[in-house]
């Protein structure tokens, strides 16, 4: 990580606006509003989409970032993967392990945003979307990854985990804890389940017919649905009395809904709190009778209750339990202010925190020469540094992202797959040695010097297979020699394997054709393809980039059309599943075709693992068995810059005066630890 400060001078971006709690000044010698000291203005180009963070929307970079801000929780995970508890929020546990016993209590601390304490209930609603339990029908995905088609009669909540389906029975509830039990063992059993969108609030939206229609355009037959679905409270019914599906008790944590007291001529107002306890009751109620009346609403609601839109539109779904809670979205950005129900360990430092996303990152770097922002995370180019290194007062901190692997198609019929190679006496290990040889000159150091370290100086290869950001993991041995330079590669006589020409075989004629497949529109990533396809040629490969109008569809749809691709892998909310689907046969993200048996009992073993002490070492030797049989080769993490405006408290009255902010990793699935700084 690079800390530099660097000079130019304010007001380059004088004419921006910057739409706060008042309009700011464009130079330090104006006035400045005395509010501002209490807000923070942060400029990134990663728009939110969704509180949901079970939801594909709700995994996009931008609303990780915003979820990191106003949502706390059991666990986080760290950008190198670790899991830090939050005491202040309740404990997850381990009781037994045969069968996996998982525990989760919640401490009197935790609160939603609206005061109300969080429940049990809010993890049994998040269990029902996520175990895939009470699910009525696989949805399809769309483009985006949501579900798509008529869902509107069904109970789909669409967002089954990989490791809560393999708690498929309901979850017990006692007083504050509830208890998951496992199946069969799940290595990520330490985040598998935590607090999401808030029971109470989804209740009432799902079931009380006087609700407001969300969302806004409800089918008819949903509607009908909803009213028919029990209502706590309504006309003195209470959720209890819901008639149990066959051969279901009424569970005792399903609460009647208190008479409400009244006057003569008058209808007393619902009190927040009863209110708030009799839906999330409902929501008990639905779950552990499996009340498909209740749940199909429920389902409905819950797929898009955290979206942006919905959002914008309704107070009550900004609901969250962190430092923070979001008070406006708009197309501009996110605008939070300080939890005042929050009474957690690490509470605000700040009243406000404005995310925006309407600059380019050109314009997030000169307004924070103007004071317009005091921190930006720009897409990280040569162009912005170079103006970042132009601004006056501006502390410039460099880091790395997620690892730019190289995956190799093993299917398909390409250059690599052992169906291309039918006349070899062996084809699978002719497919492997030609594999092996390809990647033994890739010009890694080149592809780091030439490419990365101008934008990061701290730049070096990289042997992380397993997703991670911003920290290394113990290396994996690499095929061959693999960093020599490309001129230092020798084609006419280098053996496979040493960074030179394939082997000659039957199956490996002198030279083969690669096509590689990346989004050459960032121009790291065009920069390997370059340094591939010059030492490509001096090893005996014509490498031929691949024109694709949309290069993660061909990734995942496209096999046929590429042999090799230049991708970035991010964090997973689920390391460890991610990995094994990833690289299992058949797995659900394996978009190479890699099938090896011997893995697969690897990795199987890895998924089970109970102890998380003991995930590295097998993580490391899932790695190491994949470098070895050419099916990936790490290259280096992707650059990532943030700019903090370096302030003092005499010089800057009026201003908020920041320590440097760390480097922003958008590749992260949890970005909690990097709002530290607006925690105190």
């Amino acid at each position: 990580m690079l800390r530099t400060r660097v000079g130019a001078t304010r007001g380059v971006a004088a004419g921006l606006v910057l739409v706060l709690t008042g309009a700011l000044a464009a130079c330090t010698s104006d006035p400045v509003d005395p509010a501002r000291a209490g807000t923070v203005a942060v400029g990134v180009d990663l728009p939110f989409v969704s509180l949901n963070g079970a939801t594909a929307a709700g995994r996009a970079p931008g609303s990780v970032l915003v979820r990191g801000l106003v949502q706390s929780g059991f666990t986080t995970l760290a950008a190198d993967g670790t899991v830090e508890q939050d005491a202040s929020f309740g404990t997850v546990e381990k009781v037994a392990d045969d069968p996996l016993t998982v525990r989760y209590t919640i401490a009197p601390t935790a609160r939603w945003s609206d005061g109300v304490a969080v429940t049990p209930a809010d993890l049994l609603l998040e269990w029902a979307a996520r175990s895939g339990q009470l699910d009525e029908v696989v949805p399809e995905l769309d483009a985006d990854g949501a579900p798509a088609g008529d869902l509107d009669d069904v109970v789909a909540f669409g967002a089954t985990s990989a490791a809560l389906a393999h708690a498929s029975a309901v979850p017990a509830v006692d007083g504050a804890t509830l208890t998951v039990v496992y199946d069969t063992p799940v290595a990520d059993w330490q985040v598998a389940l935590d607090v999401n969108l808030p029971a109470h609030v989804v209740g009432r939206l799902a079931l009380d017919p006087a609700a407001p229609r969300f969302p806004a355009q409800e089918p008819a037959a949903d509607a009908t649905a909803r009213a028919e679905a029990p209502a706590p409270g309504a006309s003195g019914t209470a959720a209890s009395d819901a008639t149990p599906a066959p051969g279901a008790t009424p569970d005792a944590t399903t609460t009647s809904a208190p008479e409400a007291t009244s006057t003569p001529g008058a209808t007393a107002a619902p009190d927040p709190a009863q209110d708030a306890e009799r839906w999330a009751a409902a929501v008990v109620a639905a779950v552990q009778q499996q009340d498909r009346a209740a749940l199909v609403p429920l389902s409905r609601v819950w797929r898009g209750a955290g979206r942006a839109g919905a959002v914008a539109a309704d107070p009550t779904l900004t609901t969250t339990t962190g430092p923070y809670v979001l008070e406006r979205v708009d197309d501009g950005g996110v605008e939070a202010v300080r939890n005042e129900a929050y009474a957690g360990e690490r509470p605000a430092a700040f009243d406000r925190v404005r995310l925006r996303t309407d600059l380019d990152p050109l314009a997030q770097v000169a307004a924070v020469g103007s004071d317009e922002l005091d921190v930006a995370a720009p897409l990280s180019t040569a162009d912005v540094l170079a103006a970042a290194v132009d601004a006056d007062d501006v502390t410039v901190v460099t880091g790395g992202d997620a690892v730019l692997q190289l995956v190799v198609q093993e299917a398909a019929g390409g250059a690599f797959d052992p169906a291309a190679h039918a006349s070899a006496a062996d084809p699978a290990g002719a497919a492997a040695e030609l594999r092996r040889a390809f990647l033994a000159g890739v010009p890694r150091e080149q592809a780091v010097n030439d490419v990365v370290a101008p934008l990061w100086e701290g730049a070096e290869v990289s042997d992380v297979v397993a997703a991670q950001v911003g920290a290394e993991a113990p290396a994996a041995p690499q095929p061959g020699e693999g960093d020599a330079d490309a001129e230092d590669a020798d084609a006419g006589d280098a053996q496979a394997g040493d960074g030179g020409a394939p082997a000659t075989t039957d199956a490996a004629p002198e030279r083969v054709t690669v096509r590689v497949l990346a989004n050459t529109a960032d121009p790291v990533r065009a920069g390997v393809v370059d340094a591939l396809v010059e030492a490509g040629r001096r090893a005996g490969f014509d490498v031929e980039p691949v024109e694709a109008t949309d290069p993660a569809g061909t990734l995942r749809t496209r096999p046929e059309d590429w042999d090799v691709a230049v991708v970035p892998v991010a964090q997973e909310d689920l390391p460890v599943a991610a990995l094994a689907a990833r690289w299992r046969t058949g797995g659900a993200t394996n978009v190479t075709g890699h099938a090896d048996a011997a893995l697969d009992a690897t990795l199987d073993a890895l998924v089970a693992q109970r102890d998380p002490a003991v995930v590295p070492a097998q993580v490391a030797e899932v790695s190491a068995a994949l470098v070895a049989s050419g099916a990936v080769l790490p290259l280096v993490r992707t650059p990532v810059v943030t700019l903090t405006a370096e302030r003092s408290a005499d010089e800057d009255p009026g201003l908020p005066v920041l320590d440097p902010v760390p480097a922003l990793t958008p590749g992260a699935a949890d970005l909690t630890w990097w709002w530290r700084w607006t925690r105190r």
